[in-house]
């Protein structure tokens, strides 16, 4: 781990802090006095223009994290209630089907509305070459797959005791249901058992690691625990899902660097300023500069602070990026 730089542990608690209050500020029900929005989302399959039903239909804040999930119903229909101001997007997916993203879309405020409509296509799987949990998927047997639905009608009317049961059910009749046990730890969350939704989605991420809440969720807890080599696995699995999060870049470029891979920090951490938000992660500069630290780059580090100062000009960190840009200049 690095340590020629005193003041890096506060950098890396300032963006724990900031990634926090990123986060609680696109949830559902957080509205602010600029209005909330109802947004209602309608899904087909491309194929044949019928509706969808039974798929995960998921809100996620365009900074990254998700804002809500839904099972969509017979109709293809779901329904996301009080959603804050903000820029969204709404994905689509299901064991058959190839994963689905809107466009971003604003929430509440001056470019938002009180109702917004989202319809989308999904295109079925091709069933040959799928993902080793996608034909586990395929074949789930009935009961579990009933008990997996009942799971989802509760989870919906947030009934998360009578929706843990079913999922245990769905688990028990079919241990290898990864779905099942991604559903279960979104609602561990929600009844407030971290250790039991970390076992959740470790689970289902061994059966299938592809599934996007289960790698945000864990990659997320073993960042904040200072778990560095376990935390980034799951973050390259999250990034890959949602390339543009300057939050997820700016966590796996730290995380990277902890792990001494200094070259794939500075080659993530320096897409952070391409992103939209990317102010809010201005600490990206402050992680290539520490990654380049005495490799004989003072100039790209001295170049790094000013960056920082330019984005964060009144961050408590300002004094000391400041003293260490003076005393590379001096040098």
């Amino acid at each position: 781990m690095k340590s020629s730089h005193l003041w890096f542990w506060t950098l890396a608690i300032a963006f724990l802090s900031a990634a926090s209050a990123a986060q609680q500020t696109t949830t559902m029900g957080g509205g602010t006095a600029a209005g909330i929005t109802t947004v209602s989302v309608r899904v087909t399959y491309q194929q044949n223009h019928r509706a969808a039903a039974g798929l995960r239909v998921t809100l996620v804040a365009a900074m990254g994290g998700m804002a809500g999930i839904r099972t969509a119903d017979g109709n293809g229909g779901a329904t996301f209630d009080a959603v804050g101001s903000g820029r969204y997007y709404v994905e689509v997916s299901g064991p058959d089907i190839e994963t689905t993203k809107s466009d971003v879309f604003e929430a509440g405020g001056s470019n938002g509305g009180p109702y917004i409509t989202e319809r989308i296509e999904v295109r079925l799987k091709e069933t040959s070459g799928a993902a080793p949990g996608a034909a586990l998927a395929l074949n789930v047997p009935e009961a579990a797959q009933k008990e997996f639905n009942l799971g989802s009608k509760e989870m919906d009317n947030k009934h998360w005791e009578e929706a843990k049961v079913h999922f245990q059910k769905a688990i028990a009749a079919f241990p290898k249901y990864a779905e099942a046990f991604n559903h279960l730890g979104q609602v561990e969350i929600q009844l407030k058992d971290g250790k039991d939704a970390v076992e959740a989605f470790r689970s289902a991420t061994q059966i299938d690691p592809t599934l996007q809440q289960a790698n945000l969720y864990l990659g997320q807890f073993y960042y904040e625990n200072i778990q560095y080599k376990e935390a980034e696995p799951y973050l390259l699995h999250a990034t890959a899902d949602q390339p543009t999060s300057a939050k997820l870049l700016t966590a796996l470029a730290n995380t990277e660097m902890q792990n001494g891979k200094d070259d794939l920090a500075v080659a993530d951490a320096r897409k952070v300023p391409s992103l939209p938000d990317h102010k809010q992660f201005a600490i990206s500069h402050l992680i290539v500069a520490q990654a380049l630290t005495g490799k004989g780059k003072d100039d790209e580090i001295a170049k790094e602070y000013e960056e920082y100062l330019k984005e964060a000009p009144d961050s408590p960190l300002a004094p000391r990026v400041k003293d260490a840009l003076a005393k590379l200049k001096s040098k």
